[in-house]
Order: C-alpha cells, then sequence, then structure tokens
C-alpha cells in the first residue's frame, strides 16, 4: 500500500510540475510524498518533471511527453496494487480515478499544442524510447515518426552546429525549416525549397497527401479554438447529460456557452469534441503496438463482449472470416474507438449512398496520380466484353502501366447493337479521357467487329497502337490444334479418366495418396489452353494413376468389381495413350509457356512476345527433327494466326529495342526485318517532325553499336538482369530521343487478362443475392475495390 501511495504520489509531483493540474488532491498527495521516505522511481520521475519546466523548445516539449508517458505505467502500477489490496480505502480508489482523468486531460493538452504548432518543428533525438523498467537511468526521448525521416538523413553544415537534412534520393541538402521542409522538397511544392527530381511518383503523392491533412488539422483547429473552458463546470454537466442518453437519440455535441478562457483550454476543449489521439498519432492497436492505459486495465470478460459481437455480426451477414486480413479492418475499428462512446454505425442508404459516393471520389485522386507514370512510360488500354447475370452486356476499360493496372469504368451497351461505329465511339471517348499523348497502345477482343473498331481508332489518332489480344489469339491457335483428331483423341481420353476420379470419393481418396495431395487439373470445355495444362499435369501423375489401380487396395475395394471402374482401369492402363499424349505436351509446351509470358501481370510483356513466339517455333522444329510431318499441321496453325492476326510493327519494335537481344548477333541476323517493324513505329511516332525521325534514326546506331552509356561494363551485365524499359531508363542518356521512344514502347502489355481477371471481381460482387444492383452502383464497386487493391501493393 505504501509503495502505491509513493507511485500516486510522483504521478502527482509530474502533473503539478507541468502546471496542468492543480487539484487539492495533488497538493495532499505532494505533501504526503515529501513528508515519506521518497522511493527512487519517485525521485527519478520528479527529476524528469523538474527538467521539463526548465528545458525550453523542442526538448521541454518532448520531455514532457515522454514523462507522462512514465507516470503512465506509474499510474497503472497503483491500479494494479489498488486492485490487489483488499485493504483499500474507498477514498484511494476515487483519488485514483481522478488522478487518471487529470493525467488523460494532460495528455489531450500535449498532443493538441503538437497539432497547432505551438512547439518547434524538429524532431528530438532517434534514441529510442527505455522502457519503465530502465527510465530511471536513461533520458527520456521521442522517436522520429513522420514518413518523412525514412527518406532522408542527418547531417552537419561545416564549421557549424547546425544541422541539415540530406535527401537520399537527389542528395540536395536542405538547412533549417525541420522535417515539413524537406516534406515539401519530397512532394514537390514550390516556394520554399527546390522539388526532388528523383523521388518516385508514389512517395511523392504520399508526403503531398500528408502536408495536405496537416494544414487541415491545423485549419480546423484554428477555426474551433473559439470553444469554452475545458475543466468548466457546465461543460462537465453537459458532457455527464449526454452519455446519459440513449445511443439512438445522440447527436452532434454542441458546447454549452461558458466564460472566457485561456487559448489552450479553448483548443483542447474543441480537440475532445472533434479531435482524438488517432488524428495526430499511429494507431496503438496495430499488432506489437503498445495498448493503451484504458485498454489494458479492462477486463478479458469485457473484451471478450466485444470480439462476441464482432463475431455473431459477421456470421450474421455472411461474411467470410479472411474479411479480418483486409487492411482496412483494423482501422475501423481504431476509427470509432477514437470516436468515443456513443457512436452511431451508418446505416444501409449511408453506405450505398454518399459514403460510396465519397469512397468513389478519394479512389478517384489516387487513379489521376498515375497520370505523371502515364506521361513518361506511356499506357496499354484494355477493353473486354461480358454478359452478367441479367444479361446486360458490360464492357470494362482498363489502364496499363509499369505501375500497376487501374480499372477505369465499365459501360452498359445492352441497348445498343455492338457495331464497329459504336464500339470506336467507345474507344475514342476513353482515349480522350485517359489523354491522346499517354496511350500508347490499345488492346480489345480478336472479334471482327472489334478489329474494325481499332483500325478506325489507328486512323484517327496515328500515334497510337491497336493490337488484338495476345492471349487471345494464343487460345485461338490451342483451339484449332485441339480440332485435331489425334489431339482431340488424346483430350477426350483424359478427360475420362478425370471425371470418374472426381465423380467417385474413393478413387479420388486413393488418388490423393498415391500422388502426395497433388491434384490433376481437369480438362475445360470454354478454355482451350486448360486442355493441354491438363494433359501436362496428368502425364506427370502417369507413374502415381498405375500404382494405384494396381494397388491392393484399389483390387480389394468394391469398386474394382463394377464395370465403370473396369473400364477406368483400362483406360489407365492403356500404353498408346500415354505415348500420345506425352508427344501432344511436347508439341504445345512452348506454346503455353509463351501464353504464360503474355498472361503475366509481373512484367511488360512487349519486349518478349516477338522472339517468344519465334523461338517456340524453333523449339518445335528441334524437338521433331526427325518427324516433320507430325509437326507441319500444328506450325501452319501457329504462322496463320501470326501472320494474319497476332504480328504487329510494335512487337517487332519491341524486339529490336530490347538490350537482351539486340546484341545477340545470330538471333538479330535472323530477324532482319524487325528493323522495319521499328522504323514504321519511329515514322509514326515522330508524325510531322522530320527532324525527331532523323535524330531517332541516327541514334539507333549509337544503340546499335553499344557507344557511350550503352558500352558501360554495368549496362553490358544488366542487358539480362533488368527489365527492359528499366535498362533504358538507367543507360539511354546517350540517345535522349530513342530513350523515350523505348521506355514508351517496352512498358506495354500485349494482352487483356487484365480484364478477365477482372470479371471475377465482378462476379463476386454481382453474385445472385446482388444481381439487381444498378449499373452505376456495380460500376462504383467495382471501381473503389479494385483501385484499393492496387493501392495496398
Amino acid at each position: 500500500m505504501t509503495a502505491c501511495l509513493n507511485n500516486l504520489s510522483a504521478l502527482a509531483i509530474v502533473l503539478s510540475a507541468l502546471e496542468l493540474g492543480s487539484s487539492k488532491f495533488f497538493k495532499e498527495a505532494a505533501a504526503a510524498t515529501e513528508a515519506a521516505v521518497a522511493t527512487e522511481a519517485a525521485a527519478a520521475v520528479a527529476t524528469e518533471a523538474a527538467a521539463a519546466t526548465e528545458a525550453p523548445g523542442t526538448r521541454s516539449y518532448h520531455c514532457r511527453y515522454q514523462v507522462l508517458e512514465a507516470a503512465a505505467a506509474a499510474a497503472a502500477a497503483a491500479a494494479t496494487e489498488a486492485a490487489a489490496t483488499t485493504e483499500a480505502p474507498d477514498s484511494f480508489t476515487d483519488e485514483l480515478q481522478t488522478t487518471l482523468e487529470q493525467f488523460y486531460d494532460a495528455l489531450y493538452f500535449i498532443f493538441v499544442m503538437d497539432s497547432i504548432g505551438e512547439t518547434p518543428s524538429q524532431t528530438p533525438s532517434t534514441e529510442p524510447t527505455p522502457s519503465t523498467s530502465n527510465s530511471q537511468n536513461q533520458p527520456l526521448t521521442r522517436g522520429k515518426t513522420d514518413p518523412a525521416w525514412s527518406h532522408c538523413r542527418e547531417d552537419s553544415v561545416s564549421n557549424k552546429k547546425v544541422k541539415c537534412l540530406v535527401c537520399i534520393h537527389c542528395g540536395k541538402r536542405i538547412r533549417g525549416g525541420g522535417i515539413n521542409r524537406f516534406k515539401q522538397h519530397l512532394a514537390g511544392v514550390k516556394g520554399e525549397t527546390a522539388p526532388c527530381p528523383k523521388v518516385d511518383e508514389q512517395i511523392r503523392f504520399e508526403m503531398l497527401e500528408n502536408l495536405k491533412a496537416v494544414e487541415s488539422k491545423k485549419r480546423s483547429l484554428k477555426e474551433r479554438s473559439r470553444g469554452s473552458d475545458l475543466y468548466g463546470q457546465d461543460l462537465r454537466q453537459h458532457e455527464e447529460e449526454v452519455y446519459m442518453q440513449d445511443a439512438e437519440d445522440i447527436q452532434e455535441i454542441q458546447p454549452p456557452p461558458t466564460t472566457e478562457v485561456s487559448k489552450g483550454k479553448k483548443v483542447l476543449q474543441q480537440h475532445k469534441k472533434g479531435k482524438t489521439i488517432g488524428t495526430f498519432f499511429m494507431p496503438r492497436a496495430t499488432p506489437g503496438g503498445q495498448p493503451s492505459i484504458k485498454s489494458v486495465m479492462q477486463s478479458k470478460e469485457a473484451k471478450e463482449k466485444v470480439d462476441m459481437a464482432v463475431a455473431k455480426w459477421m456470421i450474421d451477414a455472411s461474411i467470410p472470416f479472411n474479411a479480418a486480413n483486409s487492411a482496412y479492418y483494423q482501422i475501423m475499428f481504431d476509427a470509432a474507438c477514437s470516436f468515443g462512446a456513443g457512436y452511431k454505425a451508418p446505416n444501409f442508404y449511408d453506405l450505398r449512398g454518399y459514403l460510396l459516393t465519397k469512397n468513389v471520389e478519394q479512389v478517384k485522386n489516387f487513379v489521376n496520380s498515375f497520370r505523371t507514370t502515364w506521361k513518361e512510360t506511356g499506357c496499354t488500354i484494355m477493353a473486354d466484353g461480358w454478359t452478367d447475370q441479367q444479361r446486360r452486356t458490360l464492357i470494362n476499360f482498363l489502364a496499363y502501366c509499369p505501375r500497376g493496372t487501374v480499372f477505369l469504368k465499365s459501360v452498359d451497351a445492352s441497348d445498343a447493337s455492338k457495331t464497329a461505329e459504336m464500339l470506336y465511339k467507345l474507344f475514342r471517348e476513353v482515349v480522350l479521357f485517359v489523354g491522346v499523348q499517354n496511350v500508347v497502345h490499345f488492346v480489345t477482343d480478336n472479334a471482327a467487329n472489334y478489329v474494325a473498331a481499332g483500325r478506325l481508332l489507328e486512323r484517327e489518332f496515328p500515334t497510337l497502337y491497336w493490337s488484338p489480344c495476345a492471349a487471345h489469339c494464343l487460345n485461338l491457335m490451342l483451339h484449332d490444334m485441339g480440332k485435331l483428331d489425334e489431339v482431340s483423341k488424346v483430350v477426350g481420353h483424359a478427360s475420362k479418366i478425370t471425371k470418374y476420379i472426381y465423380n467417385h470419393c474413393y478413387p479420388l481418396h486413393l488418388m490423393r495418396k498415391h500422388t502426395g495431395g497433388r491434384e490433376i487439373i481437369r480438362p475445360a470445355p470454354t478454355r482451350f489452353a486448360t486442355n493441354f495444362i491438363a494433359l501436362q499435369s496428368i502425364l506427370v501423375q502417369k507413374d502415381a494413376l498405375r500404382a494405384m489401380v494396381t494397388s491392393k487396395e484399389w483390387t480389394l475395394s468394391a469398386y474394382a468389381k463394377e464395370s465403370k471402374a473396369k473400364k477406368f482401369v483400362d483406360l489407365v492402363l492403356d500404353s498408346i495413350f500415354w505415348k500420345e499424349c506425352a508427344i501432344i505436351v511436347q508439341l504445345t509446351e512452348p506454346l503455353v509457356r509463351v501464353l504464360r509470358i503474355v498472361d503475366s501481370d509481373e512484367r511488360p510483356a512487349m519486349g518478349y512476345l516477338y522472339a517468344a513466339m519465334h523461338r517456340a517455333r524453333e523449339e518445335l522444329l528441334r524437338r521433331f527433327t526427325r518427324k516433320k510431318k507430325a509437326v507441319d499441321p500444328y506450325l501452319r496453325i501457329i504462322d496463320s494466326r501470326w501472320d494474319s492476326q497476332l504480328h504487329k510493327n510494335l512487337h517487332a519494335a519491341g524486339y529490336w529495342l530490347n538490350p537482351a537481344y539486340q546484341y545477340n548477333s545470330l538471333d538479330l541476323e535472323k530477324h532482319r526485318h524487325a528493323t522495319s517493324g521499328l522504323l514504321d513505329v519511329i515514322e509514326r511516332y515522330s508524325y510531322a517532325n522530320p527532324d525527331l525521325m532523323s535524330n531517332l534514326t541516327g541514334e539507333m546506331r549509337l544503340f546499335r553499336k553499344a557507344e557511350g552509356d550503352f558500352g558501360r561494363v554495368s549496362a553490358i551485365r544488366d542487358r539480362d538482369v533488368m527489365l527492359p524499359d528499366e535498362w533504358w531508363t538507367c543507360y539511354g542518356s546517350t540517345a535522349p530521343n530513342l530513350q523515350k521512344l523505348a521506355i514508351r514502347v517496352l512498358s506495354q502489355t500485349c494482352s487483356a487478362s487484365g480484364c478477365e481477371r477482372n470479371w471475377s471481381l465482378f462476379e463476386h460482387i454481382h453474385s445472385k443475392k446482388r444481381n439487381r444492383l444498378e449499373h452505376q452502383r456495380l460500376n462504383d464497386l467495382v471501381y473503389v475495390h479494385y483501385n484499393l487493391r492496387l493501392q495496398q501493393r
């Protein structure tokens, strides 16, 4: 009980020294401490409090903050002691509660003073904050929490004690102004410092948003500084009356008129009404974060009651439990807790109305930040159609660049015939929205109306290239191969095996046991590439399937005696099938490999498609050197689709500009005509500008002969390591005009697979339970959902 009183008295001394309270209890506690023998903890905390009152500027403020942190630990210890002591009088419990209330008020005061600029902007030392156990021996300091600190380092000016901040991106030294001025340097805000020329666009956007948020908080607090006395009797009575109201009747709290008070108390009162600790500091409920004193003192039963309420809501609303993995899950509860008691959640109409609209507006700001990237690298617009459960025809539009794929919009084309002219008008509208100067490539389906619309688009915008979806063209190649008799026979044979296994429980159990839990991909009727990937999958499990049907577990089971099972065993043990399956896999595997290249979002495929197709063709000839007649039908299918549909000059230009292929003399000699494709791209790129065309053709020679930066040791080493567009960014300064063109060409994709992946999101949102969603709300939901996922990457 004595130690508890000492801790309580130490806290009273701290608060008194900081001039944040002067209640009767503080004076009594201070007198009790002076009379008693002060413990080491009380003496250490009192010393820090005295230093806080004398330290000017930044040190004073941060010392106050850390002293209060230490006092919080002392108060928590006192609370624990009081709870464990059965002999503690009621007056002691009341005094403890009063002390904790005063502590929270003091902490609010310091937070608000920091937010409105009452404290210096300079950030203190980066030494870690000591724990409660060693706070007696080490000075208490505050860490750097501003996100801009991760982009700079501190340095001292020569012959002076003044410190400056050095940008880790461009090396610029910024003297004075603190972290806020450096943040303006990163955000590109002109006036006080020069913008950083090398910082990433995402970082620039984050810093700019951070500056806007800080300015908004300052303006809001200054406007609200006309409030009333925080410690006034009228306000306390008003808060008690509001707290006692029913939760459904709680409205916006209007502060009652009070007498004139000091500026700090005015701001504090308004801060408690409209702002919270979470507004100015990082959330404390993050994994590994330090919990608040109030949450630590809560019982397990109280926390379990809250957890049960959340779980009950998720179960009742049929929300998947993995929704708790969302980045916004904990943020939601942090925001609700920071609001305080009486928060009323938005209803059905609010969520589907103005809150959805506000989210759309916020996401639009994020999408607009991509325009700077599009201006440098260009972008590929992808368009694809889909029919939903209400038989509406929807067309998705997405914009691809190396930074990510952005969902632009979805158009309901159910009320019009999808003619080439109608599609052309839709495509033109999207190109103008993104910006003609930002669009390099337009990818659509391979249907006749889309092809005609793409050609009309190229005619109006000479610098824009249209091409069919490469993934769709490769699927059509595999579809044509699937029509061959020998292929359809083998695919049908494999389909019978997989259907029997997956339609019977015990055979499926035995199959998983013999394959070590691995599954067999089943052929699909609509995805032609899946049939050949299924053949690869079943061929890998050839030995496991044979071992399964010859094992004692199978032969002694009741299934083995059925007629269907006997046919299944014959299919598995058919050696001719396995031989033909291996041949077809060898014939189609190179083409499936190309499909994986163009269907991936990991890197832009424009610089790889041309070489990948020709290498796939050469691989087929190499594998079947002695059986040319067997491979001829497959080669004719590949050549027909490549020459008539897929091959474009933009693909040839991507091949020629890729440093991984440019300096391979043997490959480049085989594909001399790729140079003609590049020249065609140059002519259209330098439309009506003969000087630019001459500069581009002249710089081609520098790149070809590896002169200037192209011939550096690091450039030669990175030809096969770096992505081609990044390689040109690093080493293309010798040929600035060709560098700009190469980056715009090599940063593009070749397929509209992003649209097809987006349809799964439409199906998830537009489910059977929500199939009455009107198109605009469906578009808004997908727009926010898709682009928020991109923002989290």
